[in-house]
């Protein structure tokens, strides 16, 4: 057992240091880290349009991270480094169980694992099956796949412990197994009903003791058409029916993977696993369409935020899990390669001789003890020969040298403007490591989906400056719209003007 668990958490490390990765501050880390910074300190980033507007009210997450903050007095950089790490080896952890629960090998359980653990990217709705950032989905996911795994083996207690954990956590992305699980439990697993009860009760609970600002947000409304078009121009994953056509018959054949390996399965599964691995991807494929019907047609307000047509992240998912165990359990050498094609070709979507060498490797040891050996040679695989990169490294030494600058030069309540960032994402990695407000940026328009003031608000913003070409204007019209500092790249210093910062990469000017 102590192998096993040691090698769950050497493919942990890898997937993390190496593939699929991880990031801080590239994607919605820009977002709660100024959120949760203003909470543990409410004289940081009062000036600031995303962080005066959170929306942590129902996740336990921020007193997470804020706690072991006060704890430890350190950073909530490597505080949620740490979290993500545990939730991705518990995730693991949950893949093997399910494994193990469908009667695999502790070797091909270990393999199947480590197949999860190389992470997809779900076309359309912009989500991972593996998060790269330490976010509450990404750290629910994983409680959801322990919670899969415990019930195979009919642990029911534990799995609404882990359900409840993972409601906790982000509620928007547990709906589905909720609605399997928590249908399955009433009839047979009514040990699971407890925790999941208690979930819902501790995360009401901690919502009316939410620290900091909290945004009312309309639930029976529809989104008026200037959000609608606000949603459509900056967030259009949230809306189905602006989904490419091709990306159909990806899903579609992701979908086919996941219920046909479930056919050739199923006779080998228990109750509880039948219903979890043909219930999911089924329900997955049906929260597009749901999505479609409240929002596209229904324009239901409520529908950008909770964004039910991320489920189909269970699509993709069935085709890996669904897949590997009809490959494990399949005699002939053809058809293990035929249900493995589909679960190595998703982490590295368009590198194909890759996935397709790795899933012949594959079909050919599942069936070995060793063959989890094959999950590290597919983690160098990918990035090193396929050159697959999931993110690009945007923490450059110019832009720390110029937070640390802001940071200790600066007052707290100083606004600074990047009129030149454009679609450039370094003005939230700003004010994430200066703990300074940003006057706009492009990444904080991912929150029109949350609430219709800071919607208005940001597009007021952002279509006056970073949404036009940039052309320079004076000290005083930029002071006139709040900002103490001027941030431009290099490139385009003001010749005439005295800077009070200046690197190779950019140049400040105050403006008051």
């Amino acid at each position: 057992m102590m192998l096993r668990f040691a090698v769950l958490a050497a493919f942990t490390l890898l997937g993390f240091f190496v593939f699929p990765g991880h990031t801080y501050l590239q994607s919605d880390t820009h977002i709660y880290l100024p959120m949760m910074e203003r909470i543990a300190n409410p004289a940081l980033l009062g000036n600031d349009i995303i962080a005066t507007h959170p929306h942590l009210r129902y996740t336990v997450y921020d007193e997470i991270a804020g706690g072991l903050k006060q704890l430890t007095g350190g950073d909530f950089e490597p505080i949620l480094a740490g979290l993500q790490l545990g939730a991705r080896f518990v995730g693991l952890c949950g893949v093997y169980l399910l494994a193990t629960a469908a009667g695999l090998e502790a070797g091909a359980g270990l393999f199947l694992a480590g197949l999860f653990g190389l992470g997809a990217l779900i076309i359309g709705p912009a989500v991972l099956t593996v998060e790269y950032e330490p976010i509450p989905r990404g750290m629910a996911i994983p409680l959801l796949l322990l919670a899969m795994g415990l019930a195979g083996h009919g642990r029911w207690r534990g799995t609404g412990i882990a359900l409840g954990a993972a409601f906790l956590l982000h509620p928007p992305t547990v709906w589905p197994v909720w609605l399997v699980l928590g249908g399955y439990a009433l009839w047979r697993g009514r040990g699971a009903i407890g925790g999941m009860v208690g979930g819902v009760l501790a995360l009401w609970l901690a919502s009316r003791f939410q620290v900091g600002e909290t945004e009312r947000q309309a639930f029976w409304a529809t989104v008026p058409p200037d959000l609608e078009a606000l949603q459509r121009m900056r967030a259009s994953y949230v809306w189905v029916g602006m989904w490419q056509g091709i990306w159909w018959v990806h899903h579609a054949v992701l979908l086919a993977v996941a219920v046909g390996a479930w056919w050739r399965i199923r006779g080998s599964l228990n109750d509880a696993m039948r219903v979890m691995l043909l219930g999911l991807p089924i329900l997955g494929a049906l929260s597009a369409g749901l999505s479609y019907l409240l929002l596209d047609l229904g324009k239901w307000i409520v529908v950008p935020q909770v964004q039910p047509a991320r489920a189909l992240l269970w699509v993709t998912m069935g085709a890996v899990l669904n897949g590997g165990i009809a490959a494990a359990r399949a005699a002939r050498w053809g058809e293990r390669l035929a249900w493995l094609v589909a679960p190595f070709a998703v982490p590295g979507l368009g590198v194909w001789w890759i996935g397709g060498a790795l899933a012949g490797a594959g079909a050919s040891c599942i069936r070995k003890r060793w063959a989890w050996a094959l999950i590290p040679v597919a983690v160098l695989l990918y990035p090193y020969a396929g050159g697959v990169r999931n993110y690009p490294n945007l923490q450059t030494a110019e832009l720390g040298e110029l937070s640390t600058w802001a940071r200790s030069n600066t007052a707290a309540a100083a606004v600074f403007h990047f009129p030149d960032a454009g679609l450039a994402l370094y003005p939230g990695i700003f004010r994430a490591r200066a703990l300074r407000a940003v006057w706009v940026d492009r990444k904080g328009g991912g929150q029109v989906n949350f609430t219709y003031e800071l919607a208005k608000e940001w597009w007021r913003r952002y279509d006056l400056t970073i949404g036009r070409p940039y052309k320079k204007a004076g000290r005083g019209e930029y002071a006139a719209l709040g900002a103490d500092y001027v941030v431009l790249q290099a490139s385009h210093a003001w010749a005439d003007e005295q800077a009070v910062f200046r690197n190779r990469g950019y140049v400040v000017y105050g403006v008051r």
